[in-house]
Formats: C-alpha cells, sequence, structure tokens
C-alpha cells in the first residue's frame, strides 16, 4: 500500500476496525514506511491519554431533577387552556410574517423620507420644464424682438433682429432663394456638401450677383446653384431696412464642421 491509502485507514487501523486483508497490507507498509509507523505512534499515545483520564460522575440528585422538571412541565401543559384551530394557525404564522411586516414597513417610512428629502428638487424640475416648454417656441434675438419659430420670418423684422450688425453684414432675404440653399446645405449629409468661399456684389434692392470664386468647390454643382440662387430673386434684404450702404461686396463660406455634441 502507499502513504496516500494508509494514512486514512491509520485511525480505524488503531481501532481494530478494518479487515483481516487490510490489516496485513497496513502492517507491511508500516514495517517499511517510518512517517506511517511515527503517525501510527502518535494515535496510540493519544488514546492512551484518553484512557487514563477519569470518567465524570453525575450528581446523585440528576435523576430526580430531571424527574421533577418534565413533572412540572406536563402538568403546565395541562393547565394551558386549548387553543383553537386559527389561533394554533396565527400562533404558527406570526414568527414566519414578523421579518416581511418589519422590512416592508421600514421600506415605507424609507420611501416617505426620501419623497420628502426629494420633493423641492422635483417641484424645481417641473417649473423648469414647465417654463422650457412655454419658451419652446419663441427665441428672443434683441431685447426690442421677439421672434416665434412656429410663424413664417419676414424681411423687417429679421433685419430688425440683426441691428446693429446689419450695417456690416447684408441680412439674407428669409423668404429667398438663397436662404432656402442655406438651409439645405444645414440639413444636407455630410459627404453631400463640400467646402467653398465666393464673393458678391449685394445692391440696394436686396439683389446680389457673383463677384469673385476664392475657393471653388469640387462639386461644381454647389457654384451653380448659388448662381442661380442669386439670380432667381433678392437674395437679401433692401438696403434700408438694413441701414447699410446702397452697395456693399460680402464673402459667402460653406464650410463642414463636425457637430459632436447633439443637443447643440
Amino acid at each position: 500500500m502507499l502513504c496516500e491509502e494508509t494514512k486514512p485507514l491509520i485511525s480505524l487501523y488503531v481501532d481494530d476496525a478494518v479487515s483481516l486483508p487490510t490489516r496485513v497490507a497496513i502492517d507491511e507498509h508500516m514495517g517499511a514506511c517510518p512517517v506511517c509507523r511515527s503517525h501510527l505512534a502518535e494515535l496510540r499515545a493519544l488514546r492512551q491519554s484518553l484512557r487514563s483520564l477519569s470518567r465524570p460522575v453525575p450528581p446523585q440528585d440528576l435523576s430526580s431533577s430531571i424527574t421533577q422538571a418534565v413533572a412540572i412541565e406536563a402538568a403546565a401543559q395541562r393547565l394551558e387552556p386549548r387553543l383553537s384551530l386559527s389561533q394554533q394557525f396565527t400562533r404558527w404564522l406570526e414568527p414566519k410574517l414578523m421579518p416581511y411586516t418589519v422590512g416592508s414597513f421600514a421600506s415605507v417610512l424609507l420611501f416617505a423620507a426620501m419623497f420628502v428629502g426629494l420633493r423641492p428638487h422635483f417641484v424645481a424640475l417641473r417649473e423648469a420644464a414647465a417654463q422650457s416648454a412655454a419658451n419652446n417656441s419663441v427665441v428672443i434675438i434683441d431685447t426690442r424682438f421677439v421672434l416665434d419659430l412656429n410663424q413664417p420670418v419676414n424681411s423687417e423684422d429679421y433685419a430688425a433682429s440683426r441691428a446693429p450688425f446689419a450695417e456690416q453684414s447684408p441680412s439674407l432675404n428669409p423668404s429667398g432663394s438663397l436662404a432656402a440653399l442655406t438651409r439645405n446645405y444645414s440639413h444636407a449629409p455630410h459627404s453631400d456638401t463640400d467646402e467653398m468661399m465666393v464673393v458678391a456684389d449685394v445692391f440696394s434692392n436686396g439683389s446680389a450677383s457673383l463677384a469673385d470664386v476664392v475657393q471653388a468647390p469640387r462639386n461644381r454643382r454647389m457654384l451653380t446653384d448659388f448662381e442661380s440662387a442669386l439670380r432667381r430673386d433678392p437674395a437679401f434684404v433692401p438696403a434700408s431696412l438694413d441701414r447699410r450702404p446702397d452697395t456693399m461686396r460680402v464673402v459667402f463660406s460653406v464650410q463642414k464642421v463636425d457637430v459632436r455634441d447633439r443637443n447643440f
């Protein structure tokens, strides 16, 4: 036998609880293995030490005290009134329901405390949402002018909202072809737009003509559409609305901008 097989059997070997063939195999292993012989000697010494311990002596009145305690408990049970089936069920159910009842009550108290603590924040959020909804359709560009995004913007109001910038930069005609083309650029896919920079002359009645191309787009259709929008109708508001000179030269630029913030 190997040590791994012998060690679990040494305790049974000491107690003479192994079969004869197993005892013979263990004896052969003990004769060749000093480690297992040492373990066997320790177990035998421990067994001899336990045998030398004195046996505990029970008190003389132990038997009578146990008998008396049993008699008292039996008499108490006989005097106790007999419980009905519903009372027995209630007594059995109470210990099981008590933890759940305490936990539920504690949860209700905690929720109430959190609601009271967060109530001012809820009120502030509700008021902010209501104010945002009320102002969602109104844009204040100047302290004197309020534009409603749900209503068409006319040239007079748009020009007035840009004062005093309109003196150096003419205002686009909100209902003109150039403004529509600009909106198309902003809604077009990123791959469909290109960078372009041109110079245009703006006249007193708001019409304009292409004067120079500083940076031509790779997509020549963009430049063609721009020229067509200038010829179709007045691209800008009249000079009298902007309080600008009758003739101006402006630079029109289209650039690609990658806006990662979706809230913008």
